[in-house]
């Protein structure tokens, strides 16, 4: 297993702080990150100059996520320019997070997007390219619980897991129930934490279904089992990455954050 961090979780703390990307990413690599997990977005508007940090700090792209709104869009072709930006970057997989339900017809909305997933999967395939969904932490997404994303890669052949370990707390799923029910899914693992009370000043809380709260934390520190989730996937021989995603952490605090979980993570993988 190789570790990764979220870009965008970099970028947060880069701008707080002032300090070099360069140099940060180096600084990185040293705790033990050899891969960066980018959204579409952030490649367009980075990839020249990120390509030569890459380059010169000895990184390589594990993944891209992108959003692509079928139930809005249902014959957008969207999702194919995404998934050339993910082959361009070097990337592994593509995450897509393929709409949420509206107001009206939510099995419109669910077939739309089944078709639209079952479409960029197809596409994928013609390039290399594995597309998966993961457990996403929004209360209008469909697939934001085990019986969600269950539906979609039932109903998808060809689509991969992409496992996140904080999202299943919207409705206080047993998230090791859940890794045992996809593990032979999961192509990837976004390893987020969770804890019940804040831990930095500018921390953001997410608000679950039941309108309890729960703040991110850095992945090792927190109240989610990853220690456990990490031995279960090295029994399974697991063959993918781990990346750590630190969204809604203090941007002051967070580069911090993310240097302490690479270097627990580089104990454990």
């Amino acid at each position: 297993m190789k570790i990764a961090v979220f870009y965008e979780n970099i970028c947060d703390g880069v701008r707080a702080t002032g300090q070099s990307m360069e140099a940060v990413l180096a600084r990185l690599k040293r705790a033990g990150m050899d891969m960066l997990y980018i959204s579409a977005d952030s490649w367009r508007r980075d990839r020249q100059e990120l390509k030569r940090q890459m380059k010169n700090v000895g990184l390589t792209m594990e993944g891209m996520h992108a959003f692509c709104d079928f139930p809005k869009n249902p014959d957008t072709e969207a999702y194919r320019e995404l998934i050339d930006l993910a082959v361009e970057s070097g990337s592994k997989n593509f995450l897509i997070v393929p709409g949420f339900l509206s107001t009206g017809n939510s099995v419109k909305d669910l077939d739309a997007i089944a078709e639209g997933v079952h479409r960029a999967v197809a596409y994928g395939k013609t390039v290399g390219m594995p597309v998966l969904m993961e457990d996403f932490d929004g209360l209008t997404a469909p697939y934001n619980c085990m019986a969600g994303l269950q539906y979609f890669l039932d109903a998808v052949p060809g689509l991969g897991c992409a496992f996140d370990t904080g999202n299943f707390i919207i409705f206080h799923e047993d998230v090791l129930a859940a890794f045992d029910l996809f593990a032979d899914k999961i192509q990837t693992l976004h390893l987020k934490d969770r804890t019940a009370s804040r831990r930095h000043e500018h921390d953001t809380p997410l608000t679950c279904a039941d309108e309890t709260q729960t703040f991110a934390c850095a992945p090792g520190s927190g109240d989610v089992p990853i220690d456990e989730i990490l031995k279960r996937l090295k029994a399974r021989q697991y063959s993918g990455n781990v990346i750590a995603e630190l969204y809604s952490c203090d941007p002051k605090e967070v580069l911090g954050d993310i240097e302490w979980s690479v270097r627990w993570l580089k104990e454990r993988v």
